[in-house]
């Protein structure tokens, strides 16, 4: 009977909901179910050592002090058949405003819209419960908790799902402190998923665009134009890192995890390498030599189940601050390391990337911000859109 009751790992679920106040925990049910990969969480405290003067070694009994839960994992980005941003919200919504974007909706005769900015206050937060069963498929253990954010990394690879994945995360303990941790019995499995499909890096649904823009007749990365990249040199991959660095604050009864990020949003991005004359390559040195302002946009489009065509997109306003130039496989390549800069206004260039903190993504004919005519009122210097065309 015991063996029966042994947990068994990979067997559970997660639930999770956007908190109205900020570490005060939601009431969470199965159909707060969330698509969540890779979870791992650890229920932690400080030790407080009590050692006196003794005739002996130390033995006195230590002391429990703060308590808080860590955690991270992962999740891609997909959206509902037939979106509807009045009906629903893209699939990891949760997740995405736990890392620190604001969602804004926008919907017309022509589209469906959710444009994400990462915002630099007023952060959302997010209760959560992660569930794991005994071995007997009918109990269950569970975490709970609340006030919980995290830094991101979003990856964007050829053949592989736009993935993005939670770190450092933190989350505060329950109100009720023995509650944190506990044991569920006859726990429900009655949660449903998803069978939305993912958005997928593939060859022939994905345009990616590396613009200098710092020149009166900006170059695109690998030849063509602004809104239409011919590709003759390959974006091999992206990635970006939040840099949100979640910071525990306590005070007198108080406890909050607030996120702290005051550096830049970094990433790497590699490109292959070609010869300097030819037009369609890039002179890193020089671009990194003269700070010269990059425009980044990356959008991955598909039908959905309804044959509706959607897309998931990624904008940012770049700037080289470092170089590796190494090889994959059979080809040379660089690696670039960018910091994210503030915005520039795409109709022209005024302000200038990097000069206006308040500067939202803008939207110029479709060949420069963003890919669709959406009027962004929140602040952010990396932007997220989920789209469909109605």
């Amino acid at each position: 009977m015991s063996e029966s009751k042994l947990i068994i790992p990979a067997i559970g679920k997660v639930l999770a909901k956007v908190e109205t106040t900020p570490g005060t925990k939601v009431s969470l049910a199965d159909a707060d179910a969330v698509f969540f990969e890779e979870i791992e969480w650890q229920y932690e405290s400080d030790n407080i050592q009590r050692v006196p003067l003794a005739p002996e070694r130390h033995g006195v009994k230590s002391v429990e002090g703060p308590r808080r839960i860590t955690w991270s994992g992962s999740t891609e980005m997909a959206l509902p058949d037939a979106y509807d941003s009045s009906a629903a919200v893209p699939h990891p919504d949760v997740w995405i405003q736990a890392c620190g974007f604001q969602r804004e909706d926008f919907d017309s005769v022509s589209l469906e819209a959710s444009f994400y900015a990462l915002a630099s206050t007023d952060h959302k937060a997010i209760s959560f419960e992660a569930y794991e069963y005994t071995a007997d498929g009918t109990d269950a253990d569970f975490i709970q908790a609340r006030g919980a954010r995290c830094n991101w990394e979003l990856a964007l690879v050829d053949g592989e799902r736009v993935k993005l994945t939670l770190s450092n995360g933190l989350a505060t303990e329950a109100s009720t402190e023995s509650q944190t941790y506990q044991a569920s019995s006859s726990e429900s499995k009655a949660v449903t998923y998803y069978t939305d499909k993912p958005f997928v890096v593939n060859r022939g649904n994905t345009s990616a665009e590396l613009v200098d823009i710092s020149s009166a007749v900006p170059v695109v990365f690998g030849g063509g134009s602004q809104g239409s990249p011919a590709g003759n040199f390959q974006i091999i991959s992206a990635t970006f890192n939040g840099n949100m660095e979640p910071e525990e604050q306590r005070g007198l009864g108080l406890q909050r995890n607030r996120l702290a990020g005051a550096g830049p949003v970094t990433g790497t991005i590699v490109i292959e390498e070609g010869l300097l004359t030819n037009a369609s390559a890039f002179d890193p040195y020089a671009l990194r030599r003269t700070g010269a302002a990059l425009e980044w946009r990356c959008k991955v489009t598909q039908d959905d189940a309804s044959g509706n065509s959607t897309f998931f997109a990624t904008h940012a306003y770049l700037q080289i601050v470092g170089v590796n130039h190494t090889d994959a496989g059979k080809r040379r390549v660089w690696e670039l390391e960018v910091e994210v800069k503030y915005p520039e206004d795409p109709s022209d260039s005024n302000p200038a990337v990097g000069a206006s903190p308040t500067q939202t993504f803008d939207f110029t004919e479709g060949t420069k911000g963003l890919y669709a005519d959406l009027a962004v009122t929140n602040v952010g210097v990396f932007g997220i859109c989920f789209h469909r065309t109605v």
